[in-house]
């Protein structure tokens, strides 16, 4: 499990990885990102590879949101974390 906030944006989260044969589940509790921004929870891999492991939209940025998710991307390959919107706007991110 990881845990911090984006000195840029004052966003954050919590994530938790858990492996799956050559996959990944990932739960992230995510907070401080305004009401109605269109995010996306991505994995990336050590190479850069980037699989979306889900999405939604911000309904109350105090109390965030919690989306379980998943990514075709071994626990031993991933390198971080991102949560960003549909324009590419990184509001945050963990290494793990």
């Amino acid at each position: 499990m990881a845990s911090g906030t984006s000195t840029a944006t004052g966003s954050r989260m919590t994530v938790r990885v858990t492996p799956a044969a050559s996959w990944v589940r990932v739960n992230a509790s995510v907070a401080g990102i305004p009401v109605g921004e269109h995010c996306r929870l991505i994995v990336v891999s050590r190479d850069g590879h980037r699989e979306i492991a889900g999405s939604w939209v911000v309904a109350d940025e105090d109390k965030g949101a919690n989306l379980d998710g998943s990514a075709d991307i071994p626990v031993d390959d991933v390198s971080r974390i991102v949560v960003e919107n549909g324009r590419g706007k990184e509001y945050v991110s963990l290494k793990v």
